[in-house]
C-alpha cells in the first residue's frame, strides 16, 4: 500500500530530525510510530501527506495518481485542538463526505446515514445536533476521527488519536482502529505516546529518536531494550490474560541514569 524509501527531513541541516528512514506497509495493516517528544513523529506524518517536502528519498502510495485522487483515498486525523467551529457535530462529520458530493450539491441520505452511523458507533449520537464548540477535547477528537472515516479512505493517518481520551474511550478508539484494519482492510499509520497501545493493535512499529530509527514487527520492535534505547527509561514487559486472549504490555519503572 505504502512504501517509504530512505527519506530524510530537517529544518536546520545541523539538526536532522530523521534520516534514511525506510518502511513498507501492506494493505489492511497498522503501523505505530513511537518516539520521545521532538523526535519528528508528527513531521514524519506531514511528510507522508505531502505537507512538508522530504529532503531526500521517496514516498509511494499504491494507486494514487494525482492530488485529487490522493485526498479521496487518504484521510488525516490531526491532534484535537480547542475550536470555535459553529458546525454541528453532524455537519462536521459530513465534511468527510465532500469528495463524494458534487459542486454546489447538498449531502444526500446516504451521506447522512454514513455520518450518523459513525457518530453512533463512537457513542456521541446525543451530540449530533450540538455545535462542536461545546465538545470536550476528547469528544472533539472522536468527531475528527468520525469525519476522517466518513470519507471511506484506503489509507488513514492519525496523529495521537487517543490523546485527550479517558481509558474507556481510549479502548473504544483502539478497538475501532483494529476493526477498521481487519474488517475494511484500511491501512492505518498512527503516532502514539503509548508503547502499550502499539503492542495492542499495531502490526508494525517505527521508533524514531536521535537521528536513528528502528522498524519491524511490533512484538520485536517494542521491547525493554528499545524502550531504554529510544526513551531513556527502564521498563518491564508483561503479559496478561483477557477475554480477547493474551495481551502484552509495557510498564515503565524508572528513568535511566544515562540516556
Amino acid at each position: 500500500m505504502i512504501e517509504v524509501e530512505r527519506i530524510s527531513f530537517f529544518y536546520d541541516p545541523r539538526r536532522i530530525l530523521f534520516q534514511d528512514v525506510s518502511f513498507r506497509l501492506d494493505k489492511g495493516k497498522i503501523l505505530a510510530v513511537l518516539g520521545p517528544n521532538g523526535a519528528g513523529k508528527t513531521t514524519l506524518l506531514r511528510c507522508l501527506m505531502g505537507f512538508l517536502p522530504v529532503k531526500s528519498g521517496s514516498i509511494a502510495i499504491r494507486g494514487i495518481t494525482d492530488s485529487a485522487h490522493f485526498w479521496r483515498q487518504v484521510s488525516y486525523v490531526p491532534q484535537a485542538r480547542s475550536t470555535v467551529f459553529s458546525y454541528s457535530v453532524l455537519n462536521m462529520v459530513l465534511l468527510g463526505r465532500t469528495p463524494y458530493i458534487g459542486m454546489g450539491r447538498l449531502p444526500g441520505k446516504k451521506d447522512a446515514d454514513i455520518a450518523l452511523s459513525l457518530i453512533t458507533r463512537l457513542g456521541l449520537e446525543r451530540y449530533a445536533e450540538k455545535p462542536c464548540s461545546v465538545l470536550s477535547g476528547g469528544q472533539l477528537q472522536m468527531i475528527l476521527i468520525a469525519r476522517a472515516l466518513a470519507k471511506e479512505p484506503e489509507l488513514l493517518i492519525m496523529d495521537e488519536p487517543e490523546s485527550n481520551l479517558d481509558m474507556k474511550n481510549q479502548l473504544t478508539i483502539l478497538d475501532l482502529i483494529r476493526s477498521l484494519a481487519e474488517e475494511r482492510r484500511i491501512t492505518i499509520i498512527l503516532n502514539t505516546h503509548f508503547p502499550a497501545h502499539a503492542l495492542r493493535i499495531a502490526d508494525k512499529a517505527l521508533l524514531l529518536g536521535r537521528g536513528r530509527y528502528l522498524y519491524g514487527d511490533t512484538g520485536a520492535a517494542v521491547s525493554e531494550k528499545t524502550i531504554f534505547d529510544f526513551f531513556g527509561v527502564h521498563a518491564q514487559m508483561v503479559e496478561v490474560d483477557a477475554s480477547r486472549g493474551a495481551l502484552r504490555s509495557v510498564i515503565p519503572t524508572e528513568i535511566a541514569e544515562t540516556i
